[in-house]
C-alpha cells in the first residue's frame, strides 16, 4: 500500500509518524483493529447503529435487503431506488425499474459486488468479513431534483472540516460503464461553515455551493459530532433532502488514504486535528 501511495500522490508516507490525514488513515488501516470499524463498514449495521444513536428518521429508508439480486427484487420497490452492497465502499447505483426487469448491465455489477471481498483491494480491515448483501434504497431529491451531499470530516465528537458536492453521475442509470463522467461540484468548509480555499484538480471547485440553507448544514453536523464521539476520526456522509438532513453511510477509510488527493498543506490541516 505504500508503493501505492506514493504512485499516486509522489512521495512515501510516513507511517512512523503519521502526520498528514491521508497517512493517518493508512496507518489506521494498518494497526487499528477497533471491532467499531467492522460496524461502520457495514452499511446495514451501520443503519442500525445510527438509529440507535440519532432516531431511525434521520437515515434514508431501507426498502429491502437480500443476498441476492433475484430475491431483492422479488420484493415490492419503486419504480426509481438505489441500489447498493452492503459490504464495501462506492458501490452503488440508481435503479430505474422497468416492467422488462433489471438493466442486464445492473445485474451483472450486482453479481460482481457479491462475488468481491472489498478488503482485498487496499487490505482495510473493517471490511474483512462483513456479510455480503444487497440493499435497495429510497431515491432522495430536493426540490425535485438531486440532492447536495455532504461529508463532515470528524474527530471524537468533533467537526473539522465539509465536503459539499453533486455527484452528476450518481443519476445516471449506467454510471458504472460510462468512461468520461462530469467531474462532481464540490466545496470545503470548515467546522464554522465557512468556505476554505481548497481546490481539488479531480474536481470541480463550486462556490455556489457555498449559498445551502445553513439550517439543514447545522443539524447535519450536530448528528456527526453525536455520532462520531466513540472514534479518533469518522467522516459522516449524508445529504440535504426533502426530509432534511439526512445520515446517509460512515466512512472510517476515505479513499484507503491513498485517493484522498488532498493539496498536501490540506492534507495536513485535516491531518492535525487527528490526535
Amino acid at each position: 500500500m505504500a508503493t501505492c501511495y506514493r504512485q499516486v500522490n509522489g512521495f512515501a508516507p510516513d507511517l512512523r509518524h503519521p502526520r498528514l490525514l491521508s497517512e493517518r488513515i493508512l496507518h489506521r488501516i494498518l494497526t487499528d483493529r477497533d471491532p467499531l470499524l467492522h460496524t461502520f463498514c457495514d452499511k446495514i449495521a451501520a443503519k442500525e447503529w445510527i438509529a440507535a444513536r440519532i432516531g431511525s428518521d434521520r437515515t434514508p429508508r431501507t426498502l429491502a435487503v437480500a443476498e441476492s439480486l433475484e430475491a431483492l427484487t422479488a420484493q415490492p420497490l419503486p419504480e426509481r431506488w438505489m441500489l447498493k452492497a452492503s459490504h464495501g465502499s462506492g458501490w452503488y447505483q440508481l435503479v430505474a425499474a422497468t416492467t422488462q426487469g433489471l438493466d442486464a448491465l445492473v445485474q451483472e455489477q450486482a453479481r460482481r459486488w457479491l462475488a468481491a471481498d472489498f478488503a482485498d483491494a487496499y487490505q482495510e480491515w473493517g471490511y474483512r468479513g462483513v456479510p455480503r448483501r444487497l440493499l435497495a434504497e429510497e431515491m432522495l431529491s430536493f426540490g425535485g431534483g438531486q440532492c447536495t451531499e455532504i461529508s463532515a470530516f470528524c474527530f471524537r465528537g468533533r467537526v473539522g472540516g465539509v465536503r459539499l458536492f453533486r455527484q452528476e453521475s450518481a443519476l445516471a442509470p449506467r454510471r458504472s460503464i460510462q468512461r468520461h463522467l462530469p467531474r462532481a461540484k464540490e466545496l470545503f468548509l470548515d467546522g464554522a461553515l465557512q468556505p476554505l480555499p481548497l481546490v481539488r484538480p479531480h474536481y470541480e471547485h463550486w462556490p455556489a455551493l457555498s449559498g445551502t440553507d445553513r439550517q439543514p448544514l447545522g443539524d447535519f453536523l450536530a448528528l456527526a459530532e453525536k455520532l462520531s464521539v466513540e472514534t479518533s476520526f469518522l467522516r459522516v456522509d449524508g445529504y440535504i433532502s426533502e426530509r432534511g438532513a439526512l445520515v446517509g453511510e460512515l466512512t472510517p477509510y476515505p479513499g484507503a488514504g491513498i485517493w484522498l488527493r488532498l493539496p498536501r498543506e490540506w492534507d495536513a490541516w485535516f491531518g492535525a486535528f487527528w490526535n
